[in-house]
């Protein structure tokens, strides 16, 4: 799962989630999840009572996702399960609402969750590759045609990049003016938030990501300084960078080993 940062659910310190299992590989992995979002849950062995004030019950199975009034049962793996649990405890429980996704586009993306008015969560994802944990993550809860994408229509690259990630895991993209919305905002959440909250234009095809060469030669200078000083990768590499294909590690891997493969003469 993404390392992300997520930001205010809580709703009055209670518990929300109940962790019911024997596995303990499994109920140790869900709970370092939950912890990371801070949302409030608690161990619980099969057969105990469930305790008082929960809204979620996270058990290990087949995936898939039990409504019983205002309660539910989410089965299935320890990642898709506690970011699932994670969404519901957070206000997701309209699946007939539509589900707003706001994205600040960037090297590391401003993401903000909204079902219909209400926003759920916001965080920040490490690449923009990343988003379509949440797009994917939502379609399977509320379904694909009720997932929508607002992103803003700044830093093209990495804009780009995101929507290439999430254009089969939603309904629809729209791309916001951010000249509407960054002026407003303190941080790459903050934005994502404004830019959920405003209507954009269809984007009607998937886009190519064409970095510029600036961007090109900045991502060579990037792959200097990470190394030491002592590789350049090349600018073929650095467009396979700047479109996501390879991380700067494999870039500065796949340089030194096409250098040291070079003969004298060369």
């Amino acid at each position: 799962m993404p390392q992300l940062h997520a930001a205010g659910w809580l709703h009055g310190g209670g518990i929300l989630i109940s962790v019911i299992s024997d596995d303990f590989r499994f109920s140790y992995d869900v709970a370092n999840r939950l912890k990371r979002f801070g949302a409030p849950f608690e161990h619980v062995d099969p057969g105990q009572g469930i305790p008082k004030g929960t809204m979620v019950i996270i058990k290990k199975g087949q995936p898939r996702v039990i409504m019983e009034g205002s309660r539910f049962t989410i089965y299935g793996e320890p990642e898709d399960t506690s970011v699932k649990a994670w969404l519901v405890s957070g206000g997701l429980t309209d699946w007939n609402r539509d589900v707003f996704i706001g994205i600040d586009p960037g090297e590391t993306p401003g993401i903000a969750i909204f079902s219909g008015n209400a926003r759920i969560t916001t965080a920040l994802a490490p690449t923009p590759e990343s988003v379509a944990f949440y797009t994917r993550t939502l379609s399977q809860l509320v379904g694909k045609k009720h997932v929508n994408v607002r992103i803003g229509d700044g830093d093209p690259t990495n804009r780009d990049r995101t929507i290439r990630a999430v254009w089969s895991t939603c309904n629809q993209v729209e791309m916001v003016d951010e000249r509407r919305t960054s002026k407003q905002a303190g941080s790459d959440e903050e934005a994502a938030s404004l830019i959920g909250m405003t209507k954009g234009e269809i984007v009607k095809e998937r886009p190519d990501v064409i970095p510029s060469e600036g961007e090109l030669r900045n991502i060579q200078r990037k792959s200097r300084l990470q190394s030491g000083g002592h590789t350049t990768i090349s600018r073929l590499l650095a467009e396979s960078v700047a479109r996501g294909e390879k991380s700067m590690e494999e870039a500065i891997g796949l340089q030194r080993r096409a250098e040291k493969g070079r003969k004298p003469s060369e």
